[in-house]
């Protein structure tokens, strides 16, 4: 039994003294790559923090602001993903700018932009608290 052991050791370090170092870089990028691949990038929705699949969209209207501003620059109206709308018990939609509860016939407005090979969207507020902001802002006007 010593003898086979003492074979099985002397093997493995004959292999691994002919073997280069950089013979070991190659099979283990392949395998980082694949499992690199297989990996799915999840991202949340804005309203109730769901990670959400790829092909698993937050329901949007996207408003064209006309000529005056750029293509690329547009007004967004977000109603929530397929967890949260339509508003259910389960997931509360927050608005992220105020951390209040959305009501169930609000949304959240934020701009979106362009960006290369994706979409990025810049949060404004929910409609309660975007109501809110122009009140007050109207009030200090006034005075």
């Amino acid at each position: 039994m010593l003898l086979v052991l003492a074979g099985v050791v002397g093997f493995l370090l004959f292999t691994l003294i002919r073997i280069k170092r950089s013979d070991y870089y190659a099979p283990a990028n392949n395998m980082a790559d694949r499992t690199r691949r297989s990996l799915e990038v999840l991202k949340p929705c804005p309203l109730c923090g769901e990670l959400l699949r790829k092909g698993e969209t937050v329901h949007t209207h996207v408003f064209n602001r006309g000529a005056k501003t750029k293509p690329d620059d547009t007004l967004v109206h977000m109603f929530g993903c397929k967890y949260c709308r339509p508003p259910n018990a389960n997931k509360t939609r927050i608005c992220p700018v105020c951390r209040k509860t959305v009501p169930d016939d609000g949304y959240i407005v934020a701009r979106m932009f362009n960006r290369e090979k994706r979409k990025h969207v810049h949060v404004l507020g929910c409609t309660e608290c975007r109501k809110n902001s122009r009140r007050s802002s109207r009030e200090n006007n006034a005075d």
